[in-house]
């Protein structure tokens, strides 16, 4: 009898599944038809017409990667610097300091995660930081590049690199986390974009569609800088974001991933030398951030640049330089 009773209640649900399951359908070929009207149309921009003179691929279990190396003038190498942007970012965000880490000695490699920057829009990557590091390992072990490593991350690239230096404490040298989003247990998904996949590509798209655009752009650059940003730096971030199917990047970013629920907590495990870079005006991710992660750390040391918001090597790429490399020659010990 109560076998019976409950049956009411599972069709009841399998119905309801049905009828949003339409519903995403129906709603997902009007915004398809909608914005593929010529008046919402906008330009899409091709890998090859972004290049810069030092862009460089590899492909990566099937995955297209970009990357950029600066070489030090010196014979002496100083070590290996991995760059690692942040949300919506790409090498591009780092074009204020590479060049100059390596007039300081330092090899330096930047790399655009998958689905962002030049490289590789592709549904089937999973867009959790644990397999973004995962593949930037991959990424290193192709080039053979010898030596240890000093990892840097900015916002959400401080994640894939903690993800990174708890995946292969030995090879790393030291780690920094420049205004670093490391956990994602704040985040609030709907449920339905976890469960529904169709309804995470429409309002992926959507979201490209409206939000990706210049004047966008520009919104969130200045609230990203603390000032307003230049037209060459809107450019420089709008550009990539217009490359087709930029939007499965965007539906990824839309699910939560359980492998990366405690990240954070895991810092404490590492017994490197970890510099937290911060600046004083980020209203994203503020300062006080960085204070209760350096009371996780077992060897952290936290820096806060005066006047600075998000994004300190872009808009204050001096005191970023003399901070970063001043910690870098404190701790220049390397393993073989």
């Amino acid at each position: 009898m109560k076998a019976n009773e409950k049956s009411p209640n599972i069709n009841s649900i399998v119905v309801k599944k049905i009828i949003i399951s339409f519903l995403l359908i129906v709603f997902s070929i009007i915004i398809n038809n909608l914005f593929s009207n010529n008046s919402f149309a906008k330009t899409e921009y091709k890998i090859e017409d972004l290049l810069f003179n030092n862009s460089a691929f590899i492909t990566v279990e099937g995955v297209q990667l970009h990357y950029r190396i600066w070489v030090p003038s010196s014979k002496n190498s100083s070590g290996n610097i991995l760059l690692v942007h942040g949300l919506g970012g790409s090498t591009f965000s780092w074009r204020q300091v590479a060049s100059k880490m390596a007039d300081y000695g330092y090899q330096v490699l930047a790399v655009d995660l998958p689905g962002f920057g030049l490289s590789q829009r592709k549904p089937s990557v999973t867009h959790s930081q644990q397999e973004r590091a995962r593949l930037i390992w991959k990424l290193l072990d192709s080039l053979e590049i010898k030596g240890s490593w000093h990892l840097v991350g900015h916002s959400m690239g401080g994640g894939v690199v903690t993800a990174m230096a708890l995946q292969r404490p030995s090879h790393i040298n030291t780690l920094a986390v420049v205004n670093g989003s490391i956990s994602t247990r704040g985040r609030r998904i709907s449920s339905l974009l976890g469960q529904f996949k169709l309804l995470r590509n429409t309002t992926a798209k959507i979201m490209g569609e409206l939000f990706l655009t210049r004047r966008r752009i520009k919104s969130f650059l200045k609230s990203a800088y603390g000032r307003e940003p230049t037209p060459e730096e809107i450019e420089g971030y709008y550009y990539p974001l217009q490359i087709k199917n930029t939007h499965l990047t965007i539906s990824s970013l839309l699910k939560r991933y359980r492998i990366d629920a405690d990240l954070e907590e895991r810092i404490s495990e590492l017994t490197i030398p970890i510099l937290c870079l911060w600046g004083k005006e980020d209203k994203w991710v503020p300062p006080s951030k960085g204070y209760e992660l350096v009371e996780k750390m077992l060897n952290g040391h936290l820096v806060i640049i005066d006047g600075a918001a998000h994004c300190p090597m872009e808009t204050h790429p001096q005191v970023f330089i003399l901070n970063l490399i001043s910690f870098l020659k404190r701790f220049n010990y390397t393993f073989d």
